[in-house]
């Protein structure tokens, strides 16, 4: 009898492991992550506050030659909190940071967390016009930004504006050196607060901490805008202080004493969660660039010897083209970080050599997310050898393919919407509550999904591949036509660097796919040229996709995060 029940005992453990699976299929790949973790309930302040703790004297911040140590990062945080109370800066309210990666802006950043007000961070080069909505948008009355973007925002009408240089934590040497190269000779009005001034304060006995829960509001980004109007994106303590906790498991490199290529920029959610929130919560140092100058990139990671290493796959196309330095000038990287954009496997294949050449045994971890998301909400693992996809959702992630728009689940394999569940997702976008309600649905689970807005599939093992943005799924004569599909195989003809695809207006076909061509060097559009890449189109791609138009141009256009502007493209 017992034989028989062990057997029963094992019928059913095997069905309920078939239900586990189907439902979390990803689970067979996670060999060293659990499948749900404690997150920390406070701040992001209070989470590097405890890290400042265990880790006191370990570097943080790296700014060209100067090293800050969690404990000083900690006091100039306090320090700035102290300012920004002096200002009756009070909880909830929105302070505009508008700065480049620079000391003071991550100063900045955490002494408003502190204080419970809610960062509102905006680009640098942005227009004016997007400075003012943003400022209204937020009913901010606090701009903090440098001498290089002052000229733009200096008629502003703001009740405060504090003024930092670039150069201010540089040491004496080199900031001279530095304001002679960038002329920075700046005059300000009157009514502009400069740094030092506002950092100074005598009385630094002022208890400015405010006690906010993890669901609490701290940060405001923009969307990249792609394919539309940038958006506010509210982002809770949870969602920076849960990817800071993912990254412990699904990144082996994420440990403290390792350092991070911050060079990002903090007004991108990947720039500022991944590049510097997560490493300051971890306990690794912050090597920071207010500018990445692409022609001395390779000499940069060779003299700051970062250990890991995060991209986006523009910056790649620049390091594997500039001159090797040398068969140890890499050997500090454990790991490149590729996110924000597609990584496709010939870069993956060239950039793995170039760096075995420059003595780095390095892997590359491919990230997929959304500012939605806070950037970051599945990885690729090396359980799964290949890289031709976007992983496996972390740890608290749960990531369906459901039909666009809807709530109903397709199969394994069937190409649909992305969506997600979990404790990164937004809280939603400031003051555009129907924009919010399209992409933060209910569904009858009961669970909230994020709505993505990108196209992928997931394969019966619950890997992930992406396909495009929903927006950009050309639909002509009633088939769906992809547009990443078509630049693959594009950028595989011989005569092409790069290219992209964009839906075309047709009065019988609703659209039609427009390719967009940028020539390898040397290479010039000729009629022979382009005949032959139409004749190679036409052996490659079958005839419903084919492009009906081909355009040829120097380069393509960018968003203010660097990303291809396909908007732009289509408009």
């Amino acid at each position: 009898m017992g034989i028989v029940n062990d057997y029963i005992n094992k019928i059913i453990n095997k069905i309920n492991d078939f239900k586990y699976d189907k439902e979390k299929p990803w689970l067979k790949y996670y060999d060293r992550m659990p499948e749900h973790l404690n997150y920390y309930n406070g701040s992001m302040y209070d989470m590097i506050y405890d890290t400042s703790i265990r880790y006191p004297n370990f570097p943080a911040l790296e700014y060209f030659d100067v090293k800050i140590t969690y404990k000083e990062l900690i006091k100039r945080i306090d320090n700035i909190a102290i300012s920004l109370h002096n200002l009756n800066i009070v909880e909830n309210e929105c302070v505009t940071i508008c700065m480049p990666n620079i000391p003071e802006a991550i100063y900045t950043i955490y002494a408003v967390n502190k204080i419970g007000a809610i960062c509102n961070i905006i680009h640098p080069l942005s227009s004016i016009k997007d400075i003012e909505d943003a400022l209204k948008e937020t009913n901010s009355t606090t701009i903090l930004a440098t001498d290089v973007t002052y000229n733009k925002i200096k008629e502003i009408d703001v009740k405060n504006m504090i003024i930092c240089e670039v150069s201010n934590s540089m040491k004496p040497l080199l900031r001279k050196l530095y304001n002679i190269k960038n002329k920075s000779n700046m005059r300000y009005k009157d009514n502009v607060i400069r740094w030092n001034n506002f950092a100074r304060n005598e009385n630094k006995l002022v208890e400015t901490h405010v006690n906010r829960g993890k669901e609490s509001p701290a940060v405001i980004i923009y969307s990249g805008g792609t394919t539309g109007k940038s958006k506010g994106v509210i982002l809770s303590n949870l969602c920076f202080n849960s990817i800071a906790t993912q990254c412990t498991v699904v990144c082996k490199e994420a440990k403290a004493g390792n350092s991070i290529f911050s060079a990002l920029p903090i007004f991108h959610g990947f720039g500022l969660c991944v590049c510097v929130h997560v490493p300051l919560a971890i306990g690794l140092k912050c090597i920071l660039l207010p500018k990445v100058d692409v022609n001395k990139l390779n000499k940069t990671i060779k003299n700051k010897k970062p250990n890991l290493l995060p991209v986006i796959p523009s910056m790649l196309n620049y390091i594997i083209k500039s001159k090797k330095l040398g068969n140890k000038s890499f050997e500090s990287v454990q790991v490149i970080l590729s996110g924000g954009d597609y990584l496709s496997p010939e870069l993956i294949d060239e950039t793995l050599n170039y760096f075995r050449d420059c003595g780095s045994l390095t892997r590359i971890q491919i990230g997929y997310g959304l500012s939605e998301a806070t950037a970051f909400i599945s990885a690729t693992c090396e359980s799964v050898k290949s890289l031709d996809n976007i992983g496996i959702p972390n740890p608290d992630n749960i990531i369906k393919i459901f039909e666009p728009e809807t709530d109903i689940e397709l199969e394994y394999g069937s190409i649909g919407e992305i969506c997600v569940n979990g404790p990164s997702i937004m809280l939603g976008y400031i003051n555009k509550d129907e924009e919010t309600a399209n992409v933060l649905k209910l569904h009858y689970d009961g669970k909230m999904w994020l709505h993505t807005g990108d196209l992928g599939y997931m394969t019966k093992d619950g890997v992930i591949h992406y396909q495009s943005r929903l927006k950009r799924m050309i639909i002509s004569n009633g088939y769906n036509i992809y547009p990443m599909e078509l630049e693959e195989i594009i950028n595989k003809c011989e005569y092409v660097e790069t290219s992209v695809v964009v839906a075309m207006k047709h009065k019988d076909k609703g659209e039609t796919p427009k390719a967009v061509i940028v020539l390898k060097e040397n290479v010039k559009p000729t009629k022979e040229v382009e005949r032959a890449i139409k004749n190679y189109c036409k052996e490659n791609i079958s005839k419903y996709k084919l492009p009906t138009k081909y355009e040829f141009r120097e380069t393509l256009p960018k968003t203010k995060i660097g990303k291809v502007d396909y908007k732009k493209l289509e408009d």
